[in-house]
């Protein structure tokens, strides 16, 4: 099963951050066990990166950065993912960019995120951590 992570999610589990980081880790063990594959959004190295530099220095944040690029597929950002994103409806052209990214995976399962308002318009189901670890259980 193919899945795209918002970077919120990465960064919960990273970052433990209270309240949000239980649910990230399950998806984090579905990740570690290859029971879900996991894709990530080229330009999402950049804004893991910024945050894991501030929180745990240079050196630590290059090795869990080569950590993630081993765990994750990464997915191109291209002219037609950077269009896509502009044309979209989405109004954070992140999200925007994400969600045009996460188009671009074949039999892509679903986009998981804290952040569903900004995707209301997707062709794509959209689920937080909770509503995946649900529907996966079941």
């Amino acid at each position: 099963m193919k899945v795209f992570l918002d970077i919120n999610i990465v960064l919960d589990f990273l970052l433990k951050r209270p309240s949000f980081d239980d649910e990230a880790m399950d998806i984090f063990k579905l990740l570690y066990k290859k029971e879900i594959d996991g894709y990530l959004s080229a330009v999402s190295y950049t804004q893991i990166g910024y945050y894991l530099q501030k929180y745990v220095g240079k050196p630590a944040a290059k090795e869990i950065l080569r950590d993630l690029n081993k765990l994750f597929t990464t997915v191109t950002v291209d002219n037609r993912v950077l269009e896509e994103a502009l044309d979209s409806a989405i109004k954070d052209f992140d999200d925007a960019v994400q969600y045009a990214s996460a188009l671009s995976v074949s039999n892509l399962y679903c986009i998981i995120t804290r952040d569903k308002k900004d995707f209301k318009s997707s062709q794509i189901i959209i689920q937080s951590p909770k509503e995946f670890i649900n529907a996966f259980n079941h």
